[in-house]
């Protein structure tokens, strides 16, 4: 009797979960490719990304009545400020979610819409957790840690897969 090589017991165990290894590879190397076109594009793409989302909530807090001011990425109220980060401006996220998406087996066609329609609800989500924080801040300064960086993180990172889930729902809907 002979005994079967490490890597042969390792491919007959992989073997029905073919798909899923493949799909797990795809998004891991999607997602590092992502990441780094995100970072050496860091000037001419995620800057500005971030000066918008910064440019957008002091619009929309100007709509609403309030007295803010913006400057580069910065964006505040009297009495409060945030300076919008690479990890808070949403398009690592969407990017994360791009992955997912090209990661999975479907046409061209098919992704356009899950990624215009994911990458617009995550920007728009993103907006609200900006203006949140920057309430929350103002007016319950001692909560705006915990929202910042547990609440908003969890609940972020949820609505991408929440967003990825919706797409694929929608994609076995149409076959």
């Amino acid at each position: 009797m002979s005994a079967i090589p490490p890597q042969g017991r390792i491919a007959r165990l992989l073997r029905p979960h073919r798909k899923g290894v493949r799909f797990c590879l795809l998004f891991a190397l999607y997602t590092g490719l992502a990441f780094l076109t995100l970072y050496a594009l860091n000037d001419v793409l995620v800057v500005p990304f971030t000066r918008r989302i910064a440019w957008l909530a002091h619009k929309a807090l100007r709509a609403m009545g309030a007295q803010s001011w913006v400057s580069g990425a910065s964006v505040g109220l009297p009495g409060f400020a945030v300076e919008i980060k690479n990890n808070c401006n949403a398009i690592y996220e969407i990017g994360l979610y791009a992955a997912a998406v090209f990661a999975y087996p479907a046409t061209m066609r098919q992704r356009l819409p899950g990624l215009l329609v994911g990458g617009v609800m995550l920007y728009a989500v993103n907006l609200l957790r900006v203006l949140s924080l920057i309430a929350l801040g103002r007016y319950w300064p001692g909560g705006f840690q915990a929202g910042h960086l547990y609440v908003w993180q969890a609940l972020f990172l949820a609505l991408v897969a929440a967003c990825w889930l919706g797409w694929l729902s929608w994609l076995r809907s149409r076959v």
